[in-house]
């Protein structure tokens, strides 16, 4: 009888990236990760690793971890660099790409250049301070490693020993300026993904930033001041803090006068487009005296079979004749204006983007509102803070100051 030999196929297990459904130490990589995984992990690696030798005391790794510890923090350092670039590239903010390649001097003067006044100056003072504050952290790399060989390699592109200008490198004080590093890494990186957020607002000139605006408004304060003698030293406090000439203050004065927050915060206020001031006072009236703040033990009863059903039925005639007589009293475009003051102070989003969501809401609603429209917004109970937080944000700082002190009237 003839013997068959069954051999077993087995399957090759990959030693780095096998799927293992496991929910405690899976990573996400590829198209489940992100570009600021890159970013954050090489400059972390360098810190783990830093405090690793130090606090668990391995003297016999440091002379084999230092060079991973250096060569993480230069990386990351690279990285972050060519994140900002691009980014603000494609921001319109810095005029012109950097080439790819490892430099990261070339990186930092790329947008150093740009800090300093180029044609593609960087407009934003914080952005520049920290291009200005990552100098001795670049220039210390780059002198020993200009293309990212040295710190992995024993030898260079030309065959000579790296790093043979340097005999010993003292981990404390690396551990510490890795610490300074990361953190001015993560404010670069906070900072423009801000600014992406900040031009999306139109808000912004050549030379200043929407933060940099806002700071200007608040040095400069009220308008009505502008004509006092102590308006050319404010004038001299900004021109010097941000670098402008006279040309560039008065861009902008006009950057600051056309957004409705910016140009409310020096007291030049703005009607909203279609909600009066004494028609938003009255439907935010009605609805404080619908929604009276509620004692702890004021409720309608969680429990089913114990609940308060006359207590009830009245709060729920009170909310069907709050909610008719709005409907009553607003029309389509007011009761949008109101909507989209509701979302506009709940969400993070800046005031400029009123007039644009505005109609966006005027057109969701087609030919009228219905009831179900009005209880969706009617029954926010933060509808009043919300709304109040919107108008100020919509530049009607007034307004907004009415309609707060409504609760307080009801309260007293």
């Amino acid at each position: 009888m003839e013997q068959k030999n069954n051999q077993s196929t087995s399957v090759a297990i990959d030693p780095f990236f096998e799927e293992i459904h496991d929910g405690e130490w899976n990573a996400c990589v590829g198209p489940q990760g992100d570009a600021e995984n890159y970013v954050d992990g090489y400059i972390e690696a360098a810190q783990e690793l830093a405090a690793a030798v130090l606090d668990k005391r391995l003297y016999i790794s440091r002379d084999t971890l230092v060079m991973p510890i250096l060569y993480n923090s230069r990386h990351g350092l690279e990285l972050s660099l060519k994140y900002a670039i691009d980014r603000l590239h494609k921001t319109g903010m810095l005029m012109a790409a950097h080439p790819a390649n490892h430099d990261i001097e070339s990186h930092w003067q790329h947008l150093q250049s740009a800090a300093v006044g180029s044609v593609s100056a960087l407009g934003d003072s914080t952005l520049r301070r920290l291009i200005s504050d990552l100098e001795p952290y670049v220039k210390s790399l780059a002198a020993i490693d200009d293309d990212g060989q040295e710190l992995r390699y024993a030898k260079n592109r030309d065959g000579q020993a790296s790093l043979s200008g340097k005999t010993i490198v003292n981990l404390r004080h690396v551990r510490q300026s890795i610490q300074k590093l990361s953190e001015l890494l993560r404010s670069l990186k906070l900072r423009v993904l801000e600014i992406e957020e900040e031009r999306h607002t139109g808000t912004h000139t050549a030379n200043c930033s929407r933060k940099d605006l806002a700071e200007i408004a608040r040095i400069l304060g009220d308008t009505s001041t502008w004509r006092d003698e102590s308006f050319l030293e404010k004038k001299e406090i900004v021109t010097t803090q941000f670098g402008l000439s006279s040309g560039k203050f008065s861009d902008a004065i006009d950057a600051i006068r056309k957004s409705r927050p910016l140009a409310a915060s020096v007291g030049l206020e703005a009607s909203l487009k279609h909600l009066s001031d004494e028609k938003a006072v009255e439907v935010l009236r009605l609805w404080v005296e619908a929604h009276p703040l509620k004692e702890h033990n004021d409720d309608l009863g969680l429990d089913y079979f114990d609940r308060d059903w006359e207590k009830y039925k009245e709060w729920a005639d009170r909310t069907k004749q709050f909610d008719d007589a709005a409907r009553g009293m607003l029309s389509v475009e007011e009761f949008a204006d109101l909507e989209t003051l509701y979302y506009l102070g709940r969400d993070r989003v800046y005031g400029e983007h009123y007039e644009r969501l505005l109609n966006r809401a005027i057109l969701s609603f087609g030919r009228g509102i219905t009831s179900e429209n009005v209880r969706h917004l009617m029954s926010k109970t933060n509808l009043l803070d919300a709304v109040a937080d919107g108008v100020e944000k919509a530049g009607r700082t007034s307004l907004a100051g009415r309609l707060r002190g409504l609760r307080a009237t009801d309260q007293a």
